[in-house]
């Protein structure tokens, strides 16, 4: 059997029980320290599941907090850009093209785009200013 699920398992195994190993190592001379000190054998045994369960829960915590601070990143550079594209947007918007509504403006009209008087509406036929028709 030389599959890759097969050499995933093995090596899965060696950890676990290199891991298991460590622990039990750290039990027994927790207990043999409590057992020299005379501290109750159940105190000695309770500090190492206590560690690893402190240890789980500050990775939990620092993963959250990684977490956050990506997210607020994320957030800060999708406002900044968002600002940007907004006054981008009102730039072209408020252009030194157009005049307001006591001149002409620069925008799409009948004839394509172009320098038009007349307001902005449908129903008003606007002429255009920028082109130079000799009939």
């Amino acid at each position: 059997m030389s599959s890759t699920a097969y050499a995933r398992g093995t090596k899965a195994a060696s950890v676990w029980k290199r891991l298991s190993r460590v622990y039990y190592d750290a039990d027994n001379r927790f207990a043999a320290w409590a057992d020299r000190e005379k501290i109750p054998e159940s105190i000695a045994k309770s500090v190492v599941p206590f560690s690893v369960l402190i240890l789980l829960t500050l990775v939990i915590v620092a993963g959250f907090a990684l977490g956050t601070v990506i997210i607020i990143v994320a957030a800060f550079v999708y406002m900044v850009r968002h600002i940007q594209l907004s006054a981008l947007n009102d730039l072209y918007t408020t252009s030194s093209d157009s005049s307001g509504d006591a001149g002409g403006q620069f925008r799409s009209g009948n004839d394509g785009d172009g320098f038009y008087s007349g307001p902005d509406d449908i129903t008003v036929t606007a002429s255009r200013l920028d082109r130079e028709d000799d009939d």
